[in-house]
């Protein structure tokens, strides 16, 4: 009679019979098979026997039916074998004989917190023979990868592939590291069974209470079985990743939780023994020790032990297959000659040579075999390649030469040998001629220079643009707030002084973007005039006076009349940035010295300075855009570049000397002008303000303060203003508004200004528009041609009542 036998959980060791072909299983009195366990249905498992062989079918039970950790079917008949085991909740059973095969220990039910279901099954390390032959075997490998391997991504997904190997219902693994300084996640290498490795929202999946417990405590947590538990009593994340089993060991070294190694599985409870925990434990403290070494070792010279690993792989390569290595030897499209030492490593004698030695040196093999390497390529002796071969020797360690031959100064070809020892004093010379790659690297390099120089430039002639739409809006808030508060106050005469001072600064912040304009190439011609260099630098010394640390000491020595063509504020500028550089290569103090004298045609000026210095090899760099030699944050590299570009505009050049450790002097050079020096600027003369006669004004700009200042000035030139701070809310109320002129701001959100010129004119072909814009007309940012036959003036930002005034009077006029 066969029976069924269970093999875990409350009966366990209890079997029962068949008294009828079919039988079946659930938690109610009213089974043939009753086992009183919360995890199985009331009626769970259909059992019938048929010609020796047992047919089951899962009767849709809320935990499910498992075969080999698989979950059956609900309603498909599946046939099994005698001794088999079958997971039905959490209860494992076996039909028509007891099952051999090694079952799961149920473990002490432990808290570890509110978190987690009050049932679950947790425990933790108890000590556990190892000495399994599969340990014995996990073991080995491990030690091998742990033992043998620098490469921390090896050792970690190594020893995820021995615990899936070893560990057969693991469906999740996952190392994490800590970093040490900040106990921060700083690493995460994962593995899963059946998921997708490519499908990166699934990788590194884990239950971040487990793994935070372990590195909180040190000590490693295994959980054994939340299967049909009640979903109030269960983590959060326990729930969403559908976690059966658990099980996170922590990685130790010096005392330290350096890690952990966190395994799981989904699909059915009892996923691990207690003895797997004790296995994966006793990784923790050789796995973290290994991984502290990769770390260390990763950081040193990889790239040199690859390639002495190579070449030692090649050589003895070559050495094991003669045969091989001559049909390889023969069609190299390297030279390649062999040689012995001879006379006390004076000479070196032609053993073998290939097919491609002969044609490039243009010999042939019978002719040169036996004689000296020096005489049949006297380049070599040219080029003292004989030091190199008896280094190598000597040592054993390859070398590489890269040899010219010029003519009249001009390099005719490249050659680029390499050289390395074989045994019995014989060497071998591989050599290739690079006459055509170097050519083309070196066109390339300069065709790459000139792009990275235009993409920079082009970066900062994006940024000037931006730069200069964004000032002008503000400085159009502040000249038309003062404007409004001088046409209501103007009569005091203190009023009417600020209102000048302010004038005056607007005046120099759009002096100042046309500079940046001018520089960056978008489009703006830059104001030259006839100036004193000296009372440049003068201003610039008062400026910086006053901010220089006083351990520096700053000495001017300026001959008169130095006169230039120029813009003051560039000019300035460039002195700033060298001065301001000087100051930088002095950090504990110095003297900066700027000297400045004249010829009958030229002007130099010498700034000097006693600071660190610069490194040779960076001399031909510093006027390089974005090169900085400073930390980062510390300085954007554009400085010099900007002091180059501002001495060219002025026809002048610039150049530098420096010693390392002792200071460096940066020398300018600069035509002299004729004519006489403007020393005061014209006074202010009193504005001349065009009035309206109350027709209405629609002004349309996204910046709040913008607008508000342009509708108190359109307000006070006899205007009566309607106001939106969007184009789509113009266009909408525009009939009801019916304005007789619009002003619109060019750069907007979702419409912006030209595009909101079209909308206008196809509501009214009879409008009149003006734009108003931070960006100049013409230059980069130019409008379309058919845009500005449909608009009657263009603004640009600031502009004062006066030019406002008439450009709306010549606007209506039209």
């Amino acid at each position: 009679m066969s029976k069924v036998f269970i093999m875990n959980g409350p009966n366990k060791g209890k079997s029962h019979d068949f008294e009828s072909n079919i039988a079946y299983l659930g938690r109610l009195p009213d089974n043939e098979i009753q086992i009183k366990e919360d995890t199985i249905s009331r009626k769970h498992l259909r059992i019938q026997r048929k010609e020796g062989t047992f047919i089951i079918r899962d009767l849709n039970s809320k935990n499910g039916t498992f075969i080999d950790g698989k979950r059956i079917q609900p309603g498909i008949d599946i046939e099994i074998k005698d001794g088999a085991p079958i997971t039905v909740g959490r209860v494992i059973i076996s039909l028509g004989v007891e099952t051999s095969e090694e079952l799961f220990t149920t473990q002490e039910i432990a808290s570890l917190s509110k978190e987690f279901s009050r049932t679950a099954m947790f425990t933790t390390f108890l000590d556990r023979p190892l000495t399994l032959p599969k340990n014995m075997d996990f073991f080995y490998k491990v030690s091998n990868v742990l033992s043998q391997s620098l490469d921390i991504n090896e050792i970690l997904k190594k020893i995820l592939d021995y615990i899936f190997e070893l560990l057969k219902r693991i469906d999740r693994g996952v190392v994490i590291l800590v970093d040490e300084k900040t106990g921060e996640v700083s690493s995460v290498i994962s593995r899963s069974k059946e998921v997708d490795e490519q499908d990166s929202e699934t990788e590194h999946k884990y239950s971040r209470t487990v793994v935070n417990k372990v590195i909180e405590t040190g000590k490693p947590i295994i959980m054994m079985d939340t299967f049909g538990q009640d979903e109030a009593n269960v983590s959060e994340s326990m729930l969403i990743m559908n976690v059966k089993s658990v099980m996170c060991v922590p990685l130790i070294s010096k005392s330290k939780v350096r890690g952990v190694i966190y395994v799981d599985s989904v699909k059915i409870p009892y996923g691990f023994r207690e003895e797997d925990l004790s296995l994966i434990t006793a990784l923790g403290s050789p796995a973290a020790i290994a991984i502290e070494n990769a770390l260390f070792y990763s950081k040193q010279g990889k790239i040199i032990e690859e390639k002495s690993r190579d070449l030692k792989d090649s050589e003895n390569k070559m050495r094991e297959n003669e045969k091989r290595f001559r049909a390889i030897f023969n069609n190299m499209s390297s030279g390649v000659v062999v040689c012995r030492v001879v006379d006390d490593y004076k000479d070196f004698l032609i053993l073998d040579l290939n097919r491609m030695s002969c044609m490039l040196e243009k010999v042939k093999k019978k002719e040169v075999v036996g004689k000296s390497v020096l005489d049949v390529f006297p380049e070599m002796r040219e080029n003292n390649l004989s030091e190199t071969f008896k280094q190598v020797i000597k040592t054993g360690k390859p070398e590489s030469r890269l040899i010219t031959f010029s003519k009249e100064g001009k390099t005719i070809w490249w050659r680029d040998y390499y050289i390395y020892a074989l045994r019995d004093d014989e060497i071998v010379i591989i050599f290739d001629d690079i006459t055509d790659k170097k050519k083309a690297e070196i066109e390339q390099r300069t065709l790459q220079q000139q792009l990275f120089v235009a993409q920079k430039m082009e970066t900062i002639a994006s940024f000037a643009g931006g730069t200069a739409h964004n000032f002008r809006n503000i400085l159009q808030a502040i000249s038309g707030n003062i404007e409004y508060l001088e046409a209501i106050y103007g009569k005091e005469s203190e009023v009417k002084e600020v209102a000048r001072n302010i004038y005056s600064s607007i005046d120099k912040g759009v002096d100042l973007i046309n500079n940046l304009l001018h520089y960056s190439g978008s489009g703006w011609k830059m104001e030259i005039e006839n100036l004193d260099l000296a009372d440049v630098i003068n201003k610039t010394y008062e400026i910086i006076e006053r901010v220089f640390d006083k351990k520096i000491k700053i000495k001017l020595e300026l001959e008169e009349d130095l006169f230039v063509k120029g813009n003051f504020t560039l000019l300035n500028q460039a002195f700033i940035n060298l001065f301001t550089n000087a100051r930088d290569a002095m950090p504990d103090g110095g003297e900066l010295r700027v000297r400045a004298k004249k010829t009958e045609d030229m002007i130099f000026v010498y700034v000097s300075d006693t600071g660190c210095g610069i490194k040779e090899d960076l001399i031909d760099k510093i006027f390089d855009p974005f090169f900085t030699t400073k930390d980062v944050g510390g300085g954007s590299g554009l400085g010099l570049s900007t002091t180059l570009g501002i001495i060219k505009e002025h026809k002048g050049s610039i150049t530098v000397s420096s010693k390392y450790g002792e200071g460096t002097t940066f020398k300018i050079t600069l035509p002299v002008t004729k004519g006489e020096v403007k020393k005061e600027k014209v006074a202010l003369k009193d504005k001349e303000i065009v009035f309206g006669s109350k027709q209405k004004v629609l002004i349309i700009d996204d910046e709040i303060p913008v607008l508000k200042a342009l509708a108190k000035m359109v307000n006070n030139l006899g205007y009566e203003v309607v106001t939106a701070d969007n184009a789509a809310e113009a266009l909408m109320n525009y009939k009801n508004w019916s304005p007789d002129l619009v002003l619109i701001d060019r750069i907007m959100p979702d419409i912006d200004g030209i595009e909101g010129v079209r909308k206008l004119t196809e509501i009214d072909p009879a409008a009149k528009i003006i734009i108003i814009s931070g960006y100049n007309e013409t230059s980069p940012y130019e409008i379309d041609e058919d845009v500005k036959k449909m608009i009657k003036g263009y603004l640009v930002k600031p502009c004062n009542m006066e030019e406002l005034g008439r450009n709306i009077f010549q606007a209506l006029s039209k």
